[in-house]
């Protein structure tokens, strides 16, 4: 499944270790199944699987989290 850039997703599994998930350094903490995020930025290179990088951020507006999807762990939140 393809999703947009600044589609609202959710985490419906997680495929690596935690700390994997923290690759810009600046999580609070990991992202964990059921987690509601926003698509901003779509990785796609001709020949390579599709990627996201989907941020999490608090009602402040402060980054949770911020991690590289495969599209198998993401879903449309409704």
């Amino acid at each position: 499944m393809h999703f947009r850039q600044y589609s609202t997703v959710r985490i419906r599994q997680l495929r690596r270790s935690p700390e994997e998930y923290d690759g810009w350094q600046v999580n609070q903490r990991p992202p964990q199944i059921g987690d509601v995020g926003t698509i901003v930025d779509v990785l796609a290179s001709p020949g390579l699987p599709y990627g996201y990088v989907v941020e999490a951020s608090g009602p402040d507006g402060i980054t949770i989290w911020l991690g590289d999807f495969t599209p198998e762990e993401l879903e449309i939140a409704e």
